[in-house]
């Protein structure tokens, strides 16, 4: 996909998800009233309830395709990479569902300079290539997660012990939403992605019959507004 095709497509995601979550606000609004209303008919709020779940997984959906389809306007500021990590697989696995077990390592290599990030865009990023990992597989594999300094840039790696990508699947990963599972957009990468070109990055992926590892690739700091990564 050329430069030119995936900003198209992205503009086109982030209007079709913006207009979609407009009706999805609203329906939700609606159901909440319903809900309270029919607070002595069990049997009719539960039809209310039903909605309001889906209401919220529609929520997530769009979340993903507005992240996906807007430009990205980098806050650059100072980052510690280890802590940005470890914060961010606790809030992957606070969210997860009751009941559902995450074994994640985390390592590092006495990483001990600054960089200077966005945050939240990297975040994002991160808490996207560990999604991928926790469905590579059920019940979730084994992930582990590194930070380590490469001379003038920093890689963040996410490992799974899954069973791999399929070589014929391998290339389809760079083109968004053709490969992706129930309820899901088929983002996450293509998020990952974009959040590292942000930056002057890259992601890299590779895999085996042994399992898969998402990289991110990061300069120190991003290039200025305006240069080439």
């Amino acid at each position: 996909m050329t430069d030119q095709a995936r900003a198209s497509f992205e503009s086109l995601v982030n209007q079709i998800a913006h207009d979609v979550r407009n009706h999805a606000f609203t329906m939700g609004l609606q159901a909440e009233m319903g809900e309270r209303r029919c607070a002595a008919l069990p049997e009719i709020r539960a039809h209310f309830e039903a909605i309001l779940h889906q209401v919220d997984a529609l929520g997530r959906y769009l979340d993903a395709l507005l992240l996906f389809g807007r430009p990205v306007k980098l806050v650059p500021a100072t980052v510690d990479p280890v802590a940005l990590v470890q914060d961010q697989v606790r809030r992957f696995q606070f969210v997860q569902e009751p009941g559902v077990v995450i074994d994640i390592l985390i390592e590092t290599a006495g990483l001990s300079r600054q960089a200077s990030w966005d945050a939240s865009a990297l975040g994002h990023a991160v808490r996207a290539l560990l999604d991928n990992a926790l469905h590579s597989a059920t019940p979730a594999p084994e992930t582990v997660v590194s930070v380590r300094s490469e001379e003038d840039h920093v890689a963040i790696e996410v490992r799974d012990a899954g069973p791999g990508i399929p070589p014929e699947v391998l290339p389809k990963l760079s083109v968004p939403m053709t490969v992706r599972r129930a309820g899901s957009p088929g983002l996450g990468l293509a998020i990952a992605r974009k959040m590292a070109e942000a930056h002057g990055g890259r992601l890299e992926i590779e895999s085996s019959s042994r399992g898969t590892i998402a990289r991110l690739v990061l300069p120190w700091e991003p290039p200025a507004p305006g240069c080439d990564p």
